[in-house]
């Protein structure tokens, strides 16, 4: 009999199991992690357990660690690479969880980094063929993350050095270049910069950025990533929406069969979330209608499990304005009582979203009222301090005209929806 390729899953620096390159795909935990006291499932689908898992919740699980769109259409071409196995051999050093995958029998190499500077790594971004986590990945880096967009990961060391992760070494920050090869999108970093930076302003929990003026990149913090207390980083587990409903990143959408709201709601009380998370969510979904975030699907929607082992959500991460932008869809990600268009949501269709998400009525509408009421001062301040670390020129045009786009929007929102 053939021997049947397979991959090691390793977390915290132990073997957590084995992924076998077979159709339908096939995963086996391994038997010294069931046997280890604080063993837990990689996912509620692949629970624990002597018996392999196969199917399509093992590809949802697996596929959605990869990157998307054009990355991963790059990495398949490099690294003649046209399955999900495939491609996480190839790259599956540091994903977007807490696990390492890496070839059957090799073991996570320590981590190592090697120091560049901003400059280098501005030009680096420059390249206008290879996307960045393609270029890093070929000098042997094994890291792979999910999105479609462009990024590059890092460490940035206490001094504020920047260094790149070697093997699998974990990163620390995820650097997001402007997007490119999309018509009439531009500065989308600092757009980026600017929508996250906004949320946090408004208590929503998002992920720490800063807009890397070197780079001209946004900067994030990794919210999945902690000290290890000897030096390094600890990687902790994630799991988003999609994996959770057992649908590939190709389906993220609500349109093409992917999660609706309603089914991330129940998923998330599955999941035993706070009410302060389900809370959080409400406010998620207004956010978004107010800044024009169309791209807001569910694998923007992620838990993770704290320190008692409860699961909660985790900071909210891929907040931008793509509305502004006159080439991207002016359709929400989701439907809000049945409309996907911002410009027809109205009082009956926050009845709707109200009766989805299990709340009142009257509380998802004082939910918009006060998101809309404090916006416009976390908005002006803001658009303030991120003026004073930019340029004349088109980075403060497009915080001007993000900034009025924004209040604009808001306010038609608001009368809409008879808030006032």
């Amino acid at each position: 009999m053939a021997t049947v390729d397979a991959l090691d899953v390793y977390a915290a620096g132990r073997c957590v199991g084995r992924l076998f390159d077979e159709q339908p795909l096939r995963f086996r935990y391994d038997p010294a992690w069931l046997t280890w006291s604080e063993a837990r499932p990689i996912a509620p689908s692949l629970g624990l357990g002597q018996q392999d898992h196969v199917g399509d919740h093992v590809l949802a699980y697996f596929e959605n660690l990869l990157p998307e769109g054009h990355i991963r259409r790059f990495l398949s071409v490099s690294r003649h690479a046209s399955t999900a196995f495939g491609l996480l051999r190839s790259v599956g050093g540091d994903t977007a969880s807490g696990l390492t995958i890496v070839p059957q029998g090799e073991k996570p190499a320590p981590p190592g980094y090697r120091p560049t500077t901003w400059v280098d790594i501005a030009q680096q971004l420059q390249h206008a063929v290879i996307p960045a986590l393609a270029a890093e990945n070929a000098e042997g880096t094994r890291i792979s993350l999910a999105g479609a967009q462009d990024k590059l990961l890092l460490m940035v060391l206490p001094d504020g050095v920047p260094a790149i992760p070697q093997g699998t070494a974990p990163s620390s920050h995820i650097l997001k270049p402007d997007i490119r090869g999309l018509d009439g999108v531009w500065s989308s970093a600092l757009n980026e910069a600017m929508v996250m930076k906004l949320a946090s302003a408004l208590g929503l929990q998002a992920a720490e950025v800063e807009y890397q003026p070197d780079t001209r990149a946004c900067l994030v913090r990794r919210y999945d990533r902690r000290a290890d207390g000897a030096g390094g980083l600890a990687r902790l587990h994630q799991l988003d929406l999609c994996q959770l409903a057992g649908t590939p990143s190709a389906v993220k959408y609500e349109s093409d069969g992917g999660p609706t709201l309603a089914q991330c709601r129940e998923i998330l009380r599955r999941m035993g979330v706070k009410a302060q998370d389900m809370q959080r969510f409400v406010r998620w979904v207004f956010f978004n209608l107010f800044v024009g975030n169309n791209d807001s699907h569910a694998k923007n929607l992620s838990v993770m499990q704290d320190t008692g082992d409860a699961w909660r959500m985790t900071p909210f991460y891929d907040l931008m304005c793509t509305a502004i932008y006159p080439g991207l869809s002016r359709r929400f990600a989701f439907r809000i009582g049945g409309e996907a268009l911002p410009g027809k949501i109205g009082v009956e269709q926050l009845q709707g979203l109200s009766q989805d998400l299990g709340f009142s009525d009257r509380y998802v509408l004082r939910a918009g009222r006060e998101l809309a009421e404090q916006l416009p001062a976390a908005l002006g301040q803001v658009a303030a301090e991120l003026r004073n670390q930019t340029r004349p020129g088109t980075e403060h045009t497009l915080l001007e005209r993000l900034e009025q786009w924004i209040r604009s929007n808001t306010r038609k929102h608001v009368a809409r929806w008879e808030l006032r």
